[in-house]
């Protein structure tokens, strides 16, 4: 999926008090994918209206003006379609500590789309045809192997543990968790301070650099980076749910502010 379509249902998703879905205009979708043509936009929204992941509503304008306003909606479809794109399979509840490993036989050009797949699954290459998951996703990857005939060309493992390793250290390298928990930090101070002085005045959040904008981008950034791996991997100094609470109450902010 593309990053525009990505980021235009990742807005209409956050802002949903319990399970109903909000419509929202062109201007709420514009200022959130501003650094997007606005005709792109545009037609990305009327594919997505096409592709039944969001519902779009008209309205006729106030008295005394002329014309239809349009109004947008994810639905159950869109939610769907959303997060399959942001990795749902390799994020779980409790671990059964057991690593899934596949092992290709030969890379190829034939084999790349089955790469993608293992991406989309959670995988992470470990060494040259080595693939590790941490997610219970051993059936959706024979069942992708099965239909397009890689049966041969790959194997699926399951083990409780990999000789010689530490399951935390293993899974801080493979996914760059050091790095992202820098990511996770930074998008916590930025948080933080804006939702200070946002409180105070209201206006701050329309800030061009550090105004809502810039933490909605820094947060749609860390969720599509965030493997989701589950707790006992993660570093005991993890800051994932403190950066999500912050994030959301900034939402019930901007919300106030009618951003």
């Amino acid at each position: 999926m593309k990053l525009l379509k990505k980021k235009l249902l990742f807005s209409l998703l956050i802002d949903q008090p319990g399970q109903e879905f909000e419509y929202h205009d062109y201007h709420y979708l514009y200022y959130r994918t501003s650094e997007f043509n606005p005709g792109s936009a545009r037609d990305a929204v009327n594919e997505l209206v096409t592709e039944m992941a969001i519902d779009k509503l008209t309205r006729n304008l106030p008295a005394g003006k002329a014309g239809r306003r349009a109004f947008f909606r994810l639905t159950s479809a869109g939610r769907e379609i959303l997060l399959k794109n942001l990795h749902p399979e390799a994020r779980q509840g409790q671990w059964d500590r057991r690593w899934r490993i596949v092992i290709v036989n030969k890379i190829g050009v034939a084999l790349r789309p089955f790469q993608r797949e293992l991406d989309r699954l959670g995988y992470r290459r470990l060494s040259r045809g080595v693939y590790l998951s941490a997610a219970n996703v051993s059936v959706q990857t024979r069942e992708i192997l099965m239909k397009n005939h890689w049966l041969n060309q790959a194997a699926v493992i399951e083990s409780r543990g990999l000789v010689g390793s530490d399951d935390q250290i293993l899974a801080r390298n493979l996914w760059q968790l050091e790095k992202l928990g820098e990511e996770y930090d930074q998008f916590i101070t930025l948080a933080q301070r804006l939702l200070s002085s946002g409180r105070r005045n209201l206006v701050l959040l329309q800030q061009a650099k550090f105004g809502f904008k810039a933490v909605f981008d820094a947060y749609f950034k860390l969720v599509c980076l965030d493997p989701g791996l589950p707790k006992p991997l993660l570093p005991p100094n993890w800051r994932g749910e403190e950066a999500k609470s912050l994030f959301f109450r900034l939402v019930d902010l901007a919300k106030t502010a009618k951003i």
